[in-house]
């Protein structure tokens, strides 16, 4: 409660009246905060040495909302530091979905893939994908970026923790040296959230255009519009008129089936590195789908 009242009084809001613990925070504890006059705020709250982490939640939320292309809690107080590891965000009440506004989603991701977001693939800054740290140097060319800052690291991490058997380990190496039969070297370069399943997908209700999914906890870097796409397919809980409301605006590539797989393996890994040995099965079919 001290940290929380010291962000508060940090972003210049009222004192905290009460606070209730919200689902969802798989790393950090996440209140709803009523405060003196009856406002509500969400208060995200960490260890002072995981402050970090809710710093790379900041700017990614930041730099998704300077597209003004999908809804995004807005930030309400500044940086988490050390002494106060809270970051302060706007309370998004829940509502009803709809199909409609599954559709004004897709239709969101596709207009966020399509904002110019430079010529590199990476980010300012590394972050995590869940507690996984993620590289994000720039690299010309994305099947380097995917190999050295995506691929790689989850390959070699799985590894070192003996998560993979050596047959297995010397398949995926030999998957990572033909990377460049399997994606693009240079699509389109766009803002990903990053970390876009369903859990981090919020009905909302706006007031300016009735109900709305936003998205929350973003891992962003920029890369293949695509890669967000995978991770939505990979884990479910989104209906199919978000898909295709996604493909009527962004197209659909011939290679995007091959595409998807490889996006899906960075997931099916960092998976398996957090949660063990019941996702390797999910691995190797991956590996044996892309042909290795």
């Amino acid at each position: 409660m001290d940290d929380v009242a010291r962000a508060l009084a940090a972003a210049g809001r009222p004192a905290a009246d009460r606070m209730t613990t919200l689902g969802g925070g798989c790393i950090h504890r996440v209140c709803a905060v009523t405060l003196d006059g009856g406002e509500r705020v969400v208060a995200k709250c960490a260890s002072a040495n995981e402050h970090p982490m809710l710093r790379e939640e900041q700017l990614g939320l930041e730099r998704l909302a300077m597209t003004g292309c999908v809804r995004v809690p807005a930030v309400l107080g500044p940086p988490p530091t050390a002494e106060t590891p809270v970051l302060l965000l706007e309370f998004l009440p829940a509502a009803p979905a709809t199909a409609a506004a599954w559709s004004r989603l897709g239709s969101d991701l596709a207009r966020l893939h399509a904002t110019p977001a430079g010529a590199r693939y990476g980010f300012e800054a590394d972050n995590h994908l869940g507690r996984t740290p993620q590289k994000n140097d720039w690299h010309d060319d994305w099947i380097a970026f995917n190999r050295l800052c995506r691929l790689g690291p989850q390959i070699d991490r799985a590894a070192d923790a003996g998560r993979l058997e050596p047959r297995e380990h010397d398949r995926l190496r030999r998957l990572l040296d033909r990377l460049d039969s399997l994606l693009p070297p240079e699509p389109t370069p766009a803002l990903l959230h990053g970390d876009l399943w369903s859990g981090n997908a919020l009905v909302t209700r706006d007031d300016d255009d009735g109900v709305r999914v936003a998205v929350i906890d973003p891992a962003c870097s920029v890369g293949d519009g695509w890669a967000d796409i995978a991770m939505m397919r990979l884990f479910g809980g989104f209906p199919e008129a978000c898909f295709a409301a996604y493909e009527q605006a962004a197209g659909r590539p011939d290679d995007v089936e091959r595409r998807v797989r490889v996006y899906q393996l960075y997931h099916l890994l960092n998976h398996l590195n957090l949660f063990g040995r019941g996702y390797a099965g999910g691995v190797m079919e991956a590996v044996e789908a892309l042909g290795g």
